[in-house]
């Protein structure tokens, strides 16, 4: 119960994010951000292991931020969060099993001949995908005004999210008709119940 009211607590925190910074640099106060942020990437600094170099530039980055560039520094972060996406999915294409190949097992444990690739593609698809919301995201941090800056990040980023997951629904059905797919419900049941464990798996 503990782990869910954190994801939920982390979940509402990321979706509010753009309001919260949009109204933090309307009061002056933006570098609150970049500041929380920075020291959350210093303890993972200072904690080690094989990512610790990374931490520690971006830390060093969002705390430097919050002195010398505040509101940039701050419009920044969704950055952060696009480039950790990119890095799972592609980093996924390197292994035997791509991501969205392991979700597609949380519904289908013996995957249907010629679904691997098909998963594999669909993964490189979202790598494009946040590669591309990786350039467009740092142009509106550094050059947008900051409310067309909140309303891509906070509303519009969504909107294409969904699209790319209806898109590839329809997709799959138009390619694979004789694909019996679980009921949504099911799925997303599939995913709160046991998609840590994709998400943990190398």
């Amino acid at each position: 119960m503990t782990k869910l009211i954190k994801s939920i607590a982390v979940t509402l925190l990321v979706l509010g994010y753009p309001l919260l910074v949009y109204m933090a640099i309307t009061n002056g106060v933006s570098w609150i951000f970049p500041v929380v942020v920075g020291v959350i990437f210093f303890r993972r600094f200072r904690a080690g292991g094989e990512s610790s170099l990374f931490y520690g530039l971006v830390a060093l980055f969002l705390l430097g931020g919050a002195i010398f560039f505040q509101n940039i520094s701050a419009k920044m972060i969704p950055v952060l969060i696009h480039t950790s996406m990119f890095l799972v999915f592609y980093g996924s294409l390197r292994t035997d099993s791509s991501l969205i190949e392991r979700f597609a097992r949380l519904d289908f444990p013996e995957l249907p001949p010629g679904i691997a690739e098909y998963c594999r593609n669909v993964t490189r698809v979202w790598v494009v995908f946040f590669a591309l919301n990786i350039l467009f995201c740092t142009a509106l941090a550094i050059w947008a005004d900051d409310a067309l800056w909140a309303l891509y990040n906070g509303g519009i980023i969504y909107l294409l999210l969904g699209t790319m997951m209806v898109a590839e629904y329809i997709w799959r059905r138009i390619r694979y008709p004789w694909l019996e797919v679980p009921p949504l419900k099911q799925s997303m049941l599939n995913i709160i119940k046991n998609g840590h464990t994709v998400w943990n798996s190398k």
